[in-house]
């Protein structure tokens, strides 16, 4: 006897391969076959503009290299005296807002994709590629921010330039399996997530190498000109070979935007290099630090991240996050493609939309501190994932979703607020080390010790467990009505079809 739906082994590969095939037929790059969906909407026009800016931005480079001098000596004189003469101020304008039109462009692009599920019926490789092109577009935007020599613009890739080495500095409270001493004061899963870190760190040493391969050596000077200079040509000329190559074998247009509309874009681009040109700023001083450290706008929300949490978490979600969304969307089941039917998903993106918003504002304001302010950021990330989950409860009545979050919320919550509270985060008491912060507030609340802690974070792990039990009674409340109607309707059926 044989079985009919037996795993084959053998088959993988070629199943595999079956599967790449189907979605690389399927690849749009920059929406060129999306032609007819454009005349009803502008949203399907934004690979187009993410191309005609990017033809742009390789115009004005191919021109501004003749005049750019790259060395630590002469760049910023350079860019100065260009900036300094109309028509090359407004070249230099262009080059820049051309380049944040890109990003613009792929980061609305990314969203449609995500609103309206594009990475479904075959179009997980799509998804993708956009990701990749935002990311491109963003890495293109920052190796070229050094090139003009600044002293933001300095401190700024040094900040991003030294963030790798974080990945080698184990987080808070890490310690090996077997050091005794500390191991009672660590988190199991950081230290799984740490000892994976640490060991490929001691063979490759990651963050340094990174670190010392970007800058050129230990420190910011003509090797890491030199390297972000080479960068920034790379990845356009790379991207543009690669796109060449898949236009020319698919025989597909580039742009299918309308004149008038190429035409206004273009306009609007000129417009704003002459009425807000690019700014030099003053020469790079290495010797004084600028307070904030500001990158270029689409790196704003990463530094206050960076604030927020410990450094070595803080690396780790900046390189996980591409990766996050990616896998994301293998878990969005089902064939609704419309937003509103999509409710979890749809939450998640509006929650990661106001968090990349908010955290922009935070940093401009500095308006940040690790130790005082209220998770916000994380209660934000908590309620809109509620949210999505008792929106798609009313809509589908599916109790796995639910139930996995419920649960999940309240294990972890409960374990963050004893676990942590109690045996790792060691705080001062009554002016010496040793004491934890949930036993010094039951003896600051119920005995009027005299303590000096801070309390922020006790109270919002509290509060965060109280909300987890408030979902799971809520959501046995709807798992007990609905299992009700459902008895009674069935109790309904069986006396209709009685026998009289």
């Amino acid at each position: 006897m044989t079985a009919t739906n037996s795993f084959d082994v053998k088959a993988l590969p070629a199943q595999g391969f079956q599967w790449v095939k189907e979605r690389v037929q399927k690849i749009d790059l920059f929406d060129e076959t999306k032609a007819d969906l454009q005349a009803e909407s502008p949203w399907y026009q934004l690979g187009g503009m993410y191309y005609l800016a990017w033809m742009l931005v390789l115009f004005t480079g191919i021109v501004l290299v003749a005049l750019y001098l790259p060395t630590t000596a002469q760049a910023f004189n350079s860019v100065d005296l260009l900036s300094h003469h109309p028509l090359g101020s407004v070249l230099r304008g262009l080059h820049k807002y051309s380049g944040d039109a890109m990003i613009i462009a792929a980061t609305l692009r990314v969203y449609r994709m995500w609103f309206t599920a594009e990475y479904k019926n075959k179009g997980e490789l799509t998804f993708i590629l956009g990701i990749l092109l935002l990311v491109i577009a963003m890495y293109s935007g920052l190796s070229g921010y050094l090139l003009i020599w600044n002293q933001r613009a300095f401190w700024a890739t040094k900040v991003f330039a030294t963030f790798p080495t974080y990945l080698d500095i184990t987080p808070a409270n890490w310690a090996w399996p077997w050091d005794f001493a500390h191991y009672k004061n660590s988190w199991l899963i950081p230290n799984i997530i740490g000892a994976g870190t640490k060991l490929v760190g001691n063979l490759t040493h990651q963050g340094f190498s990174t670190s010392q391969i970007l800058m050129g050596g230990s420190s910011i000077g003509q090797a890491t000109m030199t390297r972000f200079y080479s960068l920034h040509f790379a990845l356009s000329l790379i991207l543009l070979v690669l796109s060449e190559l898949y236009f020319y074998k698919n025989r597909m247009k580039r742009i299918n935007l309308k004149k008038p509309v190429m035409f206004l874009i273009i306009a609007l681009l000129v417009f704003t290099a002459i009425i807000f040109p690019a700014e030099s700023g003053t020469r790079s001083n290495p010797e004084v630090t600028p307070l904030p450290i500001l990158s270029d706008w689409y790196f704003l929300a990463l530094y206050q991240l960076l604030k927020y949490m410990d450094p070595y978490w803080a690396t780790l979600w900046t390189l996980g996050i591409p990766f996050v969304t990616i896998g994301l969307t293998f878990l969005d089941f089902g064939s609704e493609r419309h937003w509103l039917k999509r409710p979890i998903f749809t939450t998640i993106g509006i929650m990661a939309a106001m968090e990349f918003i908010v955290f922009s504002l935070l940093i401009i304001a500095n308006m940040a501190n690790i130790e005082n302010d209220p998770p916000y950021w994380f209660a934000h990330l908590i309620s809109m994932i509620t949210i999505g989950q008792f929106w798609h409860w009313t809509m589908y009545k599916q109790r796995l979703p639910m139930t996995v979050w419920v649960l999940f919320n309240l294990v972890i919550s409960t374990w963050y607020l004893f676990f942590w509270h109690l045996v790792v985060e060691n705080t001062k008491l009554n002016g010496a080390f040793g004491g934890h912060s949930l036993i010094a507030w039951f003896e600051a609340t119920f005995h009027g010790a005299a303590v000096s802690i801070n309390f922020t974070n006790l109270y919002w792990s509290m509060l965060w467990v109280g909300f987890s039990v408030l979902q799971m009674l809520v959501a046995g409340f709807l798992f007990w009505m609905a299992r009700r109607k459902r008895d009674e309707r069935e109790a309904a059926l069986q006396l209709e079809g009685a026998p009289a």
